[in-house]
């Protein structure tokens, strides 16, 4: 299928030229592939954390606002890309991966997901096959977009960052290093191959 999975980094959404960074990525590095975008929760996601620590919502309320953080920033992204919107029907989405699938079409699109229904659909499944999964700060949209590229089978997992690689493949030190959420290391050894671009320095 050639099925590539961005995790777009939250902090990059104050790049003025996000759009053609995001565009000139695809056309330079991954033109052979269908990219799938899902935007991590940004500044959203922060508010969220500052609620929590003003007013210790409980560990599920958090994670769920932050989930809602990560769908507005989907709807963002999609806009300056030029999509109607961020594709959110996980029928609609499965469909998607079907029809990369089975085309032969050199022209491979690129679209930007609102995932968190799929999430919520796949969740037991991936619980099931990986590994109980905490509904708290532990789990970020890393490793949700992590599981969802073992779960689609995609290639590659890209996470799109502000800085630049680690200089070491270990993910235990990625995670110590709050390069990663602390569940990362946990679904890592589970996908084929994880790539680093710091987007902004593109």
């Amino acid at each position: 299928m050639s099925l590539v999975v961005w995790k777009l980094g939250g902090s990059l959404f104050d790049l003025p030229d996000l759009a053609q960074r995001i565009r000139r990525l695809k056309a330079e590095c991954y033109a052979d592939f269908s990219v799938v975008i899902i935007p991590g929760g940004g500044e959203f996601a922060d508010v969220v954390r500052r609620l929590d620590q003003n007013y210790q919502l409980s560990a599920r309320d958090s994670h769920c606002l932050a989930l809602e953080a990560m769908r507005i920033n989907a709807r963002m992204v999609a806009n300056l890309l030029g999509e109607s919107a961020a594709l959110a029907d996980p029928d609609q989405q499965q469909k998607r991966l079907q029809t990369w699938h089975a085309s032969e079409d050199t022209a491979k699109p690129m679209e930007v997901w609102d995932v968190i229904n799929t999430w919520n659909l796949c969740l037991p499944a991936l619980e099931e096959r990986i590994a109980p999964i905490p509904e708290d700060w532990t789990l970020t949209s890393d490793s949700i977009a992590a599981l969802l590229a073992w779960y689609w089978q995609a290639d590659r997992l890209v996470l799109c960052k502000s800085i630049d690689a680690p200089t070491t493949d270990d993910v235990h030190a990625w995670a110590k290093q709050g390069l990663v959420d602390l569940f990362f290391p946990q679904i890592a050894p589970h996908l084929p191959c994880i790539e680093w671009v710091n987007l902004r320095a593109q």
